[in-house]
């Protein structure tokens, strides 16, 4: 089944001076318990997805659909709380401990008890942060606090996470690493994730599937079929398969940058 499903979505924005068409008949399929990625270049309309999924922004025109719930123009707050956010900067709160920080969207929602404690014992049990959990940010390292933000988008259990460049400013080291333990986090906690990256490495070690974006207006070049067994490690780096999906998405992107050049 669909977790989630975009049809022929469209986004425009209107300004006094001008009329941008951000996404153009976006139409995208994510299975339930699986990681999709969407890749391309700068200004295609990635994180305006992830908007629209949340609900901050309204499509223009087209369909949405989280659990074959349609949206409509107010969204039931049910939906939006299915949902986790990872994004580039984790943002923890410097006067609050790891585990204060990881508890903060709990207590945001009410959800609190033995169940909860338990569960944010689990996530940094899982994130490998227990020994951490009374420090705060300012002791933690930066793999640590990209680890902690997102066992944090994590801590209502949601059952969609929405990842936007969760490690772009990363080094390729530290991102492999990161990409791993959230494969780990994804197989233990079988949520749904779209993962927004400009990595096209990270999006086929991750995902089970890759749609590639073009821009002006943003839409849908190919979406492209992952098939490669879970679990993952990084010995799949040099699996001819792998190599060839790399090499053909990065080729597809590579030709939509020298058709903004010309």
């Amino acid at each position: 089944m669909d977790k989630i499903v975009l049809k022929d979505v469209n986004m425009i924005f209107k300004t006094k001076r001008q009329t941008i068409h951000a996404l153009k008949d976006i139409s995208i399929n994510v299975p339930e318990k699986s990681i999709v990625s969407i890749v391309g270049p700068s200004g295609c309309g990635k994180s305006t997805i992830i908007r629209l999924i949340c609900n901050i922004i309204e499509p223009t025109s087209g369909d949405i659909y989280v659990d074959e719930y349609r949206y409509e123009k107010e969204v039931s707050k049910s939906t939006i709380r299915k949902m986790g956010f990872i994004f580039q900067r984790p943002n923890l709160l410097p006067w609050l401990t790891l585990r204060e920080n990881i508890e903060f969207p709990q207590k945001i929602v009410g959800h609190k008890g033995k169940e909860w404690k338990e569960y944010v014992d689990e996530l940094l049990e899982i994130g490998r942060l227990t020994k951490c959990a009374d420090l705060r940010p300012s002791a933690l390292s930066g793999g640590m606090l990209q680890r902690a933000g997102v066992l944090r988008g994590m801590a209502n259990k949601p059952k969609i996470l929405l990842m936007d460049e969760p490690f772009g400013a990363l080094d390729d080291l530290l991102r492999e690493q990161l990409d791993l333990e959230t494969l780990d986090i994804w197989r233990k906690l079988n949520q749904t994730i779209i993962f927004i990256t400009h990595n096209v490495r990270e999006a086929v070690l991750m995902s089970s599937k890759v749609y590639v974006m073009t821009t002006a207006p943003g839409r849908i070049l190919e979406e492209v079929d992952i098939d490669l067994p879970y679990p993952r490690d990084l010995t799949i780096l040099t699996d001819p398969k792998f190599i060839g999906y790399d090499q053909r998405i990065t080729s597809l992107i590579g030709e939509l940058d020298l058709t903004k050049i010309k």
